[in-house]
């Protein structure tokens, strides 16, 4: 029975104190100051999935990293919302000296699981790419790639995910070298 009775106060002891990532750096806050800051944050991250961690805060410059994750609204922020959420939770706290610098993280919902065949076809058509050019890019024999684009088949969660990180990859790299079919 007493054994019982010390386990209950163990788990009574064990309570998220730190709920923003990095508080501790901030140690010319009160405590009255930083349990405002968490209840600011609790309510972020209860009502809009919204995050806050501090990165670093020396001298009078203070990095906040703020992000949002999915949430059941489907009520994104954008990054210059998410700035200013963060602005408003931390500046209140500081003297007008410290410069907050925030970097925000806005929520992109990923499109891999309704990614599709048509999806990568059309991928395809918008790269000029055509399935010989795939099997040398991706390092796919032309049977497994003939396979995987028939109409009749649906892709697998792995071929699914190489497909729209492939696209994605070659979407984002604008300043290098992009590749060029042999027959171009």
């Amino acid at each position: 029975m007493l054994l019982a009775k010390k386990r209950k106060t163990v788990l009574v002891a064990k309570v998220w104190k730190n709920m923003i990532k990095g508080i501790e750096q901030l140690t010319c806050l009160t405590n009255e100051h930083k349990k405002r800051l968490e209840i600011s944050e609790r309510n972020y991250r209860r009502f809009g999935r919204i995050y806050f961690q501090v990165l670093s805060y020396k001298g009078n410059d203070l990095i906040i990293k703020v992000w949002q994750r999915e949430n059941v609204a489907g009520k994104y922020l954008t990054a210059a919302e998410l700035t200013t959420r963060a602005r408003g939770v931390f500046a209140p706290l500081f003297s007008a000296k410290t410069i907050i610098h925030v970097c925000p993280v806005p929520f992109e919902k990923m499109d891999l699981q309704n990614f599709t065949l048509q999806d990568a076809k059309r991928e395809m058509e918008a790269l000029s790419l055509r399935p010989t050019d795939l099997v040398r890019l991706l390092g796919l024999d032309k049977s497994s790639m003939s396979l995987m684009l028939k109409e009749d088949k649906s892709l697998t969660r792995a071929h699914r995910a190489m497909f729209y990180y492939f696209f994605k990859s070659m979407k984002q790299e604008p300043t290098s070298k992009q590749y060029q079919p042999e027959y171009a």
